[in-house]
């Protein structure tokens, strides 16, 4: 039987489109990848009737070739009936993105963005704080966030990494994370880091009259996640932080899910990169936001704006978008840069991300020469030059940390990088 969408009610379905580079005719390919991917195998089997196909098969909603005249390259657009997978993101994904990867006629393929209907997200709660709650955790109501990553990655105790965190916290930052290197090792357990963490950042806000968001990485074993998150908050953790593509989707969505978790998830995505940077195979990072958002990340990193990391610009505002952009009762995520950031590139963030975004410096602010105080400075010296208008060089007048770093790192120019 033929599984070609005539008439589909799109409630009871999830749209994944697709880029394919099969020896196949397109057509055939796809109706190929309905089939393994629901009612099919690889031959007709004695249960599989046509009523069964006829309500729990996938569809083929469209069939675009790239190239006029080829019909090996393309863009596939396929319906599932979720029904098949229900509210439940590993399932999803194993219907989505499952055995099609395995198979030996699709040369390449990549799965390009995902469409949910209501039907099915009104069954995730999506992020308890987003972009509002973050804002009003950290009392800044109209600016860009700015915010770092403590460096050394791994190794300090917790009685340096307290200081490095206060160093930042009183030079401006709004936000300090643990890196997605460091989570409970035994040198510097959650227990005895954090504490120390918030004694500090509290020491920061009595100097400088502002809060600072502390994300402690609280990845784990599944079944430890939880235990890994109240020690945070029993410590006074005001945010927690999840690797959420190692530790899984699921468990980023039990722990922005558990009603004791009453900070905000900042969610990292170390790992993606794996499965998205292929332009032809995997998945696209539309996707790991998207997903991300669904399963309740607060604070979701969606690439590098004139960084270090592989995506092009174009890539990583499509990631802000999906981040942002009205879905449903689902609060929007707040979007975070970070990788190879500086003040030399903070108004090219601004450009691009506008206020409701998170910049991230580590060696941007721990590298400045004159120490993490002056870089945190610095940072928020671009910040303030950004939104005013002002060119960096120009506001870098009397004002020692940016002018350092200006000469230290130089202006993010577009037009020659």
């Amino acid at each position: 039987m033929e599984r070609s969408a005539t008439s589909i009610d799109p409630e009871e379905f999830v749209a994944a489109t697709y880029y394919l580079e099969t020896g196949l005719d397109l057509k055939k390919a796809a109706e190929a990848l309905c089939a393994e991917q629901s009612t099919g195998t690889w031959v007709r089997v004695g249960f599989e009737s046509d009523e069964l196909i006829a309500r729990y098969s996938a569809r083929v909603l469209e069939v675009k070739e790239i190239e006029k005249g080829s019909s090996n390259k393309g863009i596939l657009k396929i319906a599932f009936p979720h029904a098949n997978f229900g509210p439940v993101i590993p399932m999803l994904l194993s219907t989505v993105a499952g055995n099609l990867f395995e198979m030996d006629d699709f040369k390449n393929i990549k799965l390009l963005d995902l469409e949910f209907p209501k039907a099915f997200t009104e069954e995730f709660k999506g992020p308890k704080f987003g972009i509002e709650g973050t804002r009003r955790a950290v009392k800044v109501k109209d600016r860009p966030l700015i915010g770092c990553i403590v460096k050394p990655c791994v190794g300090l105790g917790p009685k340096e990494f307290a200081e490095a965190c206060y160093q930042a916290a009183v030079g401006g930052v709004d936000f300090i994370k643990d890196d997605e290197l460091i989570a409970n090792p035994g040198y510097s357990p959650i227990e005895e880091r954090v504490p120390r963490v918030m004694e500090a950042l509290e020491r920061a806000k009595g100097e400088k009259g502002e809060e600072t968001l502390y994300a402690v990485n609280v990845t784990d074993e599944v079944g430890k996640i939880l235990e890994r998150a109240d020690s945070a908050l029993e410590n006074g953790a005001n945010c927690l932080m999840l690797n959420f593509i190692t530790a899984g989707y699921s468990a980023l969505r039990h722990l922005c899910e558990d009603p004791s978790v009453n900070v905000p998830v900042h969610c990292h995505r170390d790992m993606f990169a794996a499965f998205t940077r292929s332009e032809v195979h995997g998945i696209s990072t539309v996707v790991v936001s998207k997903l991300a958002r669904l399963c309740g990340g607060d604070q979701v990193h969606a690439g590098s704006v004139c960084g270090k990391l592989y995506e092009d610009l174009p890539s990583v505002l499509r990631s802000v978008e999906v981040l942002k952009e009205g879905w449903g009762h689902l609060r929007p995520s707040l979007p975070v840069s970070s990788g190879g950031q500086h003040p030399g590139k903070v108004p090219e963030n601004i450009r691009h991300l506008g206020k409701d975004a998170l910049i991230l410096a580590g060696g941007g602010i721990f590298g400045h020469k004159d120490g993490a105080t002056a870089g945190a400075k610095a940072m928020r010296q671009a910040l303030d030059a950004a939104l005013k208008g002002t060119p960096l060089e120009e506001h870098a007048k009397g004002r020692k940390e940016l002018q350092a770093a200006l000469q230290q790192w130089g202006v993010f120019n577009p037009q020659v990088s």
